[in-house]
Order: C-alpha cells, then structure tokens, then sequence
C-alpha cells in the first residue's frame, strides 16, 4: 500500500506569515499508544515538512516520524483520540502536538492546534507565531 498524504496551508492574522505543512502518513491505526492516551486513533507521520514563509523568504523542517510513544507525530481522528484526550476541544484538522526538527540548540520545536481552525508555533528562540488554518486536505489521502 502506498503512503498516504495530507497538507495544510496556514497563515498568520498578526504576521501575514504563510505556513504550509506537506505530511506522509500510513494507514488509519487504532490505536497508536502514547504515554498520555493509549487509546489514540489516527495516522502516524512517516515523514514530513514544515515550510514558513516569512517576509517572502522560506525555511523547510523536518517532521519526524512518529515511531515511538515520545513523538507523538500523527494526525489524530477526533480531538477523543488524541494525546490529550477525551473532552479536549476539537483540535485543528487532526493536528494536536506535532513535533517539528529545527536545526538549533536547545529548540523547543512544537505546533499545538489552539482550536479547530488554529495553530500556534513555538520554535523556542527562532518563532512564535499563530496561525489559521486556510486549506487542507486532510483526512489523507
């Protein structure tokens, strides 16, 4: 079976800063075990990139795959088979928690979805910023 795909395009209201993410992921899996919710259902990120676009020049990260129960990297069913999970807001298009590779010292590399259409980017001592969701496709496919 081949890998499938999902892709979001996010843009900041404060910055105007574009943010687009471009996953892999496998199949539907329930559930993938995490620490915090062993009860998650989603797809695990196989690999990945998260490209900003910040005053016309872009930077592309890694995302890192979601192979052990410390990265949580997936893209969740519903906000209940989440890390955080049940009684969590519906979070951004299945993203909660995604994990992003930044090739610094001492980065704290996240994206949290803050609701059902937003994100907000902490890449520590590079980026702060949020962001809405303005297209997806997602499930993947």
């Amino acid at each position: 079976m081949s890998n499938l795909k999902a892709k979001y395009t996010f843009v900041s209201p404060t910055t105007s800063n574009t943010y687009v993410l471009h996953v892999q992921t496998g199949p539907l899996t329930n559930p993938i075990p995490t620490i915090d919710n062993p009860n998650c259902i989603g797809w695990t990120i196989l690999q990945g990139t998260f490209i900003t676009i910040i005053e016309g020049a872009s930077t592309q990260y890694n995302v890192p795959s979601g192979a052990t129960t410390f990265i949580y990297n997936g893209l969740w069913q519903s906000a209940n088979s989440s890390p955080d999970g049940p009684g969590t807001p519906p979070w951004c298009q299945g993203i909660d928690r995604l994990f992003i590779s930044v090739t610094t010292e001492n980065s704290n590399t996240t994206i949290f979805a803050t609701d059902s259409n937003s994100i907000k980017i902490a890449f520590e001592g590079i980026l702060s910023d949020t962001a809405t969701l303005v297209s997806s496709v997602f499930p993947p496919q």
